[in-house]
């Protein structure tokens, strides 16, 4: 979003009140200058400063004959790996992933951040943004272990690359590699096809879905000049919600059905039961794409391993706070990195 466009839309924004806090647990507190749902998460993407953190790109090539490009972090010898994955639409550049990596390059950690399939250039295979392919997650797992010799690995992804850190877990269930100790899910949109019903409509369709699909629309065209005739270029270039590219691309280029069934498989609450991980979940309750009624809530308390904390304010992948708008203070990056410090019963 241009900073235009953000301050035109201001005026509707401010005077949206954010949840009370009571009836919620977590420290967040949101900057005075930033309170709402979408201030939040507008505001998350446009003010979070970039720090210059030194990292070392790298392509690797994965088993299937593809590759995933990735941001190497080095860190004091035998120190933990940190996996970040990233959110929809996003690379490894996005500032939440980036002052991350400040804060573990500070703690003296190691890390590796992984972009998505066709996140920095157009992938080799057929598909594409399958919000729920956690392959390139459980391959690049056993390299840390089997390469680079890992003892401990905490696993972090944001928004969409949440859904897949959880998918994952559960896929694994009590077979999850001993190394893996922790993970933590920010913002994940648990229910795809609660996500999209909501990124269809009103505010949320004016402005984060127009643009999203402006970003995946030119990904999806590329995909099909490299494999000519795999999507309908006409109903992509109409397409105005996730409904209709879930239906025309991401159902399609992933061996789905359709779109409904790419929800259902692809959505992480289905796994949540299975997961055998402490695991953290940092949610808003005012999040415009994942709103708390949407929240698989029960499924979370029946599991030993799931911890859920709910601010009530924060948006999506927002959680700005601090008195002055380019100095923020980083609460997120604190509650991840003092959370994989806490001794947990997996330990």
């Amino acid at each position: 979003m241009t900073p235009h466009r953000f301050f035109a839309c201001s005026l509707a924004i401010f005077f949206c009140s954010p949840i009370q806090a009571s009836a919620y647990e977590g420290s967040f507190k949101p900057a005075w200058w930033c309170r709402s749902r979408h201030f939040q998460t507008i505001c998350g993407g446009l003010f979070r400063p970039k720090p210059d953190v030194p990292v070392t790109h790298e392509r690797l090539n994965t088993p299937d004959g593809d590759f995933v490009d990735v941001d190497w972090l080095e860190g004091a010898p035998g120190s933990p790996y940190v996996v970040i994955l990233h959110g929809f639409g996003s690379t490894t550049q996005a500032a939440y992933v980036v002052t991350l990596l400040d804060e573990t390059r500070k703690a003296g950690w190691r890390a590796v951040a992984v972009n998505a399939r066709g996140a920095i250039e157009l992938n080799r295979l057929i598909e594409l943004n399958d919000a729920g392919d956690t392959r390139d997650l459980d391959w690049l797992v056993r390299q840390l272990i089997q390469t680079k010799k890992a003892e401990r690995i905490y696993l972090v992804g944001f928004s969409v690359g949440g859904n897949r850190v959880l998918k994952w877990l559960g896929e694994k269930g009590a077979a999850i590699p001993d190394e893996v100790k922790q993970a933590v899910a920010v913002s994940a949109p648990y229910d795809l096809a609660k996500t999209a019903r909501n990124l269809d409509k009103g505010f949320n369709k004016r402005v984060y879905t127009r643009s999203l699909l402006k970003t995946l629309r030119a990904q999806a065209l590329a995909k099909d000049r490299q494999f000519p005739g795999v999507i309908d270029k006409e109903k992509v270039l109409k397409a105005k919600t996730f409904n209709v590219y879930d239906r025309e691309v991401s159902a399609p280029l992933n061996g789905y059905a359709d779109e409904r069934e790419y929800w259902a498989k692809s959505s992480s609450m289905n796994y949540l039961q299975t997961i055998h991980v402490p695991t953290l979940l940092i949610h808003a309750a005012n999040d415009p794409f994942l709103p708390k009624e949407d929240l698989p809530i029960a499924a979370i308390e029946k599991s030993e391993y799931l911890k859920l904390l709910l601010t009530p304010d924060g948006g999506h992948l927002g959680f700005v706070s601090g008195k002055i708008p380019f100095k923020q203070d980083r609460w997120l990056e604190r509650q991840i990195l003092d959370f994989f410090r806490r001794p947990s019963a997996a330990q």
